[in-house]
């Protein structure tokens, strides 16, 4: 027979094993104890130029991205360089950082921007000599890309997104050397950012910095692939598509049945939506047409020349600016069809949000970014440029003489736009962003 060992060692035994088997019942296994940290997600730095009290459309974009990447969960910092007083026009969500790399002790006020202002024309006058043009650049720009150098390498973001060539630029140039990967954004037309004289900066070597900087960007950001096609091959690889979107409340109002008599306009009154033209179509229409109007609304340094066309065209009752609404949806779901006379568009907002309220556009065929997603007979009319305003005024009359193929235009409309939605908007930026800082 075996001996026995001691009672005390076996009741203590028994005792720590009871014990252990207790403690192991109530502890989980140590990687269960200690789960992983969700990995962080990458710190974005959104990259503009002027942001205090600026209501375009980039700039909503601007505001309304950094919100959506913050809710998300990635950190994010909004980035400019305004020396001007106020805040940004659109809200941004508590926790987004706000970096304005000018910040001044003391704002600038009115008369110190147009003392400023009378200073840069007068410089833009000497660009036509070449060594003058790097200065001439640097006062404007150097600043802004020396400030962003000491930002990149200070706060060390994973991914920038510029907004616009007025920051774009600089960001590729201040990035080099910091290890932060760019991705320039461009909200227009590409021949017209890139080598139009008269957008931007005027000096020539900023029009040949926007082009060439391009090979710094880690992405490049183009509103619909048939934008893509302007840049050079060895940039193609680069390329994302992003389009902008139809905002949610638009995308909710519900179209009217019964219309006004109303032809709508909406967009900045300013060069580039050629409002003149619509006003000189609708004095060849008008005495045909008398229970119709004209409504634009919108703001901009072409207000006066238009309303002085309007008086000298005898149209003061007939074509009304209406300025700014903040119910555009109900604006859309009353008016029976829009025009847009615009030179040249990046996304045409208006037109696609029209559209998904059964509005149906007239507009001229070779407009670049509403011929995108416009098309002739199916959800609207689109005419030849080369007949101006009498080639206006045909479209509108047809639309307002044909009710039948008014109504036809105008239910096409949603289903041309349902793609452009926020949610597909954020999924893109997300994945662009995850793309960029994984290799």
């Amino acid at each position: 027979m075996p001996p026995t060992r001691p009672g005390w060692i076996n009741d203590k035994m028994t005792t720590t094993l009871a014990l252990r088997t207790r403690l192991d019942a109530k502890t989980p296994p140590r990687s269960a104890a200690r789960p992983k940290a969700a990995p962080r997600k990458p710190h974005v730095a959104l990259v503009i130029r002027l942001l205090h009290e600026r209501s375009g459309g980039a700039e909503r974009l601007y505001c309304e991205l950094a919100n959506m990447l913050h809710e998300d969960g990635h950190e994010v910092s909004c980035v400019y360089f305004d020396d001007t007083r106020g805040a940004p026009f659109f809200a941004l969500r508590p926790g987004i950082t706000r970096v304005n790399l000018a910040a001044p002790a003391r704002p600038l006020s009115g008369r110190a921007h147009a003392a400023k202002r009378k200073l840069y024309n007068l410089a833009t006058r000497a660009l036509t000599f070449p060594p003058l043009r790097r200065l001439a650049w640097s006062s404007v720009h150097g600043r802004f890309r020396k400030q962003l150098h000491s930002y990149f390498k200070s706060a060390r973001p994973d991914v920038a997104i510029s907004f616009m060539p007025p920051a774009n630029t600089p960001s590729l140039l201040a990035a080099r050397g910091t290890g932060v990967k760019v991705i320039p954004t461009n909200h227009n037309v590409p021949e017209e950012d890139y080598l139009s004289p008269q957008r931007w900066d005027p000096n020539p070597l900023d029009r040949k910095l926007r082009l060439s900087s391009l090979s710094n960007a880690a992405a490049i950001h183009v509103l619909f692939p048939g934008f893509a096609k302007w840049f050079p091959r060895h940039l193609q690889s680069k390329i994302i598509v992003v389009p902008n979107y139809v905002s949610p409340e638009i995308l909710a109002a519900a179209p009217r049945r019964q219309r006004e008599k109303i032809v709508l306009a909406v967009g900045r009154i300013a060069a580039p939506k050629n409002y003149l033209c619509l006003v000189e179509a609708w004095a060849l229409l008008a005495d045909r047409h008398p229970d119709w109007q004209v409504h634009i609304y919108g703001v901009g340094p072409q207000t006066r020349l238009i309303r002085e066309a309007i008086a000298e065209k005898g149209l003061a009752e007939r074509v009304l600016l209406k300025g700014h609404s903040k119910d555009l949806q109900e604006v859309y779901a009353r008016s029976a069809i829009l025009c847009h006379p615009a030179l040249f568009e990046g996304f045409g907002l208006s037109v696609a949000e029209a559209l998904s309220l059964e509005t149906p556009v007239v507009a001229f065929s070779d407009c670049a970014g509403v011929n995108e997603f416009v098309s002739d007979e199916k959800n609207g009319l689109l005419v030849a440029r080369e007949g101006g305003a009498k080639a206006l005024a045909d479209g509108m009359e047809r639309l307002i003489t044909d009710d039948d193929l008014r109504l036809r235009l105008g239910r096409n409309g949603p289903d041309s736009v349902a793609h452009f939605t926020q949610e597909r908007y954020r999924r893109t930026w997300l994945d662009a962003i995850a793309e960029v800082t994984a290799r």
